[in-house]
């Protein structure tokens, strides 16, 4: 795609600061943007508002993307806009009061381990050893995403702060982050190193380093090992470990930052989950007036 040099310009320093999956995912949405202007032969800095909305019917009626997936795509067009009128490229922003189709976010359908679950998964992992020993702990109680858990390095856990092991890695965006080590998951990583100095602490067979696929082989063949019957992989540990940190007590800005959240409305949405039907307001109001109900006598009939 042959963008012209004044939009090739924006679109590279709107994307500069952009890193790792966030950097690909609006480089794509933001290149196909650009490339359907070219097709209906639109100049991207000289769309209108009517423009934009367009091309939201274009991708939510002709491709037929849920709501959600159109703002996805449409976050970095906005973006881009918005970034070209603050640089003074753009005499006004032509997306900022484009109309997107509504959604919400629906309560996550992703069922976690619940206590037994976990703690017979730890147990599994336990009596495995070695690779499926850390990956246990790293996911079930670090609540560690797969690409940190995979990125993990032995260095990464010899520091000690104030007395206890810290573990120190890059976090998601390129953020870095360090957590603390408690003394059953420092055993963990301890049986996965072994006599190493170095390398990364998850390995597979042949000593190279343990992607995301094997990751998920390891989580599913401790699953089996602990008798849970459930389709599960990495994410499915680390949203186990934060529903199980909630449950446990511990406070929702606690478990952001175990999480490692940005926003605290992202841990919210998994306490809801955890609690959406167990705590609706349904069952108060059903215990206060169905008492009363019950000594009415039902009357027969349709």
């Amino acid at each position: 795609m042959i963008l012209h040099p004044d939009v090739q310009v924006i679109r590279d320093e709107y994307l500069m600061p952009y890193v790792g999956g966030t950097r690909k995912l609006y480089t794509y949405y933001l290149d196909r943007y650009l490339e359907w202007c070219a097709l209906q032969a639109y100049e991207p800095l000289a769309v209108t508002r009517a423009h934009v909305e367009r091309y939201v019917h274009h991708l939510h009626i002709e491709l037929g993307m849920r709501p959600s997936s159109v703002a996805t795509a449409l976050c970095p067009v906005r973006g881009f806009y918005r970034f070209g009128y603050h640089e003074g490229a753009i005499d006004r922003d032509p997306a900022v009061h484009a109309r997107r189709p509504r959604y919400y976010y629906r309560p996550s359908d992703t069922l976690g381990l619940d206590r037994s679950q976990l703690t017979a998964f730890l147990a599994a992992g336990t009596a495995m050893g070695g690779r499926y020993y850390a990956a246990a702990f790293l996911l079930g109680c670090m609540a560690l995403r797969a690409s940190e858990a995979c990125s993990l390095e032995v260095g990464d856990y010899q520091q000690t702060v104030r007395g206890p092991r810290v573990l120190e890695f890059i976090g998601k965006a390129g953020l870095p982050a360090q957590m603390p080590l408690p003394v059953p998951v420092l055993r963990a990583l301890d049986a996965a190193v072994g006599d190493r100095t170095d390398g990364s602490i998850l390995l597979r067979l042949d000593g190279l380093p343990l992607g995301r696929s094997g990751l998920n082989t390891i989580v599913h063949t401790i699953g089996r090992r602990a008798g849970i019957d459930l389709p599960f992989n990495s994410h499915v540990l680390r949203h186990s470990a934060i529903t199980n940190a909630l449950e446990a007590g511990a406070s929702l800005r606690k478990v952001m930052d175990l999480a490692r959240h940005s926003e605290p409305r992202t841990t919210m949405r998994y306490d809801r989950n955890r609690t959406q039907l167990d705590e609706h307001a349904v069952h108060a109001l059903v215990s206060f007036v169905v008492p009363t109900v019950t000594n009415v006598c039902p009357v027969n009939g349709p």
